[in-house]
């Protein structure tokens, strides 16, 4: 396979791509259904390992219902992106590298951190100029999960310092602050 070189055209249907992957990451760990929302079409399928497989904007609705509700941090990390455009350039591939990790409660309340390394494989379309997901599926290629054990940098940071600015769900984290 040959890989023609970029276009401006091309550089700035890339960086579109990459600011919607980086929406989906923010709306994800801070549970904000409309940034999620605006990262697929409204006909959009998503394909979640063995949790869901059917229309985008249902998933996202119930993920972020489910996201509200938890307790602990959230983090997903998304890198190594590489596109591939069709020949009319309104379709593209894209693979993206995701690490994510989370932190729930075991049946007996314990946390314990979750990390989690995969893939996105995304079909995005150029609809009306807008690129957007049109069909999501997931690939999942390690875990690592244990009890957690925060020390905070062996106790360099003070989380309960009330100058420590702590991530939070929704609207009240730091990264929708204007300062």
């Amino acid at each position: 396979m040959s890989y023609p070189p970029n276009t401006l055209e091309t550089l700035i249907a890339k960086q579109d791509i990459q600011d919607v992957l980086a929406r989906y990451a923010r709306g994800v760990d801070r549970a904000d259904a409309d940034l999620l929302l605006s990262c697929y079409h409204a006909d959009a399928i998503e394909e979640h390992g063995s949790t869901y497989k059917g229309p985008a904007h249902e998933y996202v609705l119930g993920a972020v219902e489910r996201l509200a509700k938890l307790s602990h941090p959230m983090a997903h990390y998304v890198s190594n992106v590489h596109v591939e455009f069709s020949d009319d350039g309104e379709t593209a591939w894209v693979e993206s590298y995701v690490l994510t990790f989370a932190r729930f409660d075991d049946k007996s309340g314990q946390a314990h951190d979750t990390l989690t390394g995969g893939r996105l494989a995304d079909r995005f379309e150029r609809r009306g100029g807008i690129w957007r997901i049109a069909h999501r599926k997931m690939a999942f290629d390690w875990n690592r999960d244990a009890p957690a054990n925060e020390t905070w940098c062996l106790g360099l940071f003070n989380p309960d310092d009330p100058k420590m600015v702590m991530g939070k769900r929704g609207k009240e984290d730091l990264s929708y602050s204007r300062f």
